[in-house]
């Protein structure tokens, strides 16, 4: 399994047009506000860093997966949050600036959480330690390009010329998830011989993950008595990993294409998922409403 150019090419800029439409709906106010809830920061990162791996490794086991598919499971589970939760967060009506902190503060806790995860990971279910160091500047990097110079510009158009940015945004934002949905459906595409394969040997333990994660994220936002839009960023937040990032890892840095398998089939399990979430969000909302 092997990133390509559709990841290495189309998907930053794809992301990039996202986070330009979801900077185009949030005020610096947004920002500050964050300074007023701790609580709930702390609650998602808690969430991201300790509750979803700890996850992963429980679901490895309880599948007996091969130590490649248990290694590479963990290894997404400790990577950052995918930069496309903030739209999925705008789109169920969450709190956008707070899944944007949360993206960008995922970027960074990484470079710590990969390497003590995956060599734990690595004596558990294969008897080996692994070594891994990701630089620092390489997360910066993608950072500033993919989440953050993309938000700051929407954020200067709607700060500068908020008329033309609320006319502009649901065009910005259409075209972005019509992008997404044909990058996803070419990389299906390309990789339509290995699928079935994938699926059998990941996908359950895959979605298992996915549903488990995102489930505990709701308990958890809920037993601290969080603002709806708060556990709905949280929920989102945990759900979308960003496979690209693990995928890069596995086939890349640690020369093991096995272990990119769960992240390949959890980055189409997630989508679907958290589409399915949306809609029920949206839809409770809409009755709420009416």
């Amino acid at each position: 399994m092997e990133a390509g150019i559709p990841i290495q090419v189309l998907l930053p800029l794809v992301i990039a047009a996202m986070m330009l439409g979801v900077g185009m709906s949030l005020r610096i106010s947004d920002f500050t506000a964050l300074l007023g809830m701790p609580h709930a920061a702390g609650i998602g990162l808690a969430t991201l860093f300790v509750v979803f791996p700890g996850l992963a490794f429980l679901v490895a086991g309880a599948f007996s997966l091969t130590a490649e598919l248990s290694i590479g499971l963990v290894l997404l589970a400790a990577s950052p949050s995918a930069s496309t939760s903030t739209l999925f967060t705008y789109l169920a009506r969450g709190d956008a600036a707070l899944s944007l902190t949360l993206t960008a503060v995922s970027k960074l806790l990484p470079v710590v959480t990969i390497p003590l995860y995956v060599s734990i990971a690595a004596r558990l279910f294969a008897d080996t330690d692994t070594a891994l160091t990701l630089g620092f500047a390489d997360i910066s990097e993608r950072v500033v390009q993919m989440v953050l110079l993309p938000t700051l510009i929407g954020m200067a158009l709607q700060h500068f010329a908020p008329a033309f940015t609320d006319r502009a945004r649901p065009y910005v934002i259409r075209i972005a998830v019509t992008a997404l949905v044909l990058l996803i459906a070419a990389l299906v595409y390309r990789e339509r011989q290995k699928l079935p394969d994938m699926l059998l040997a990941a996908g359950p333990a895959a979605l298992t993950l996915c549903l488990l994660g995102m489930a505990c994220a709701y308990a958890l936002a809920l037993a601290a008595n969080l603002r709806q839009q708060q556990t709905t960023a949280i929920v989102i937040e945990t759900g979308m990993q960003s496979g690209g990032t693990a995928i890069a890892i596995a086939a890349g840095l640690l020369a093991a294409p096995a272990m990119a398998v769960p992240a390949a089939v959890y980055s189409l399990i997630m989508y679907l998922v958290t589409a399915v979430f949306v809609h029920l969000r949206r839809a409770t909302l809409s009755r709420a409403a009416a």
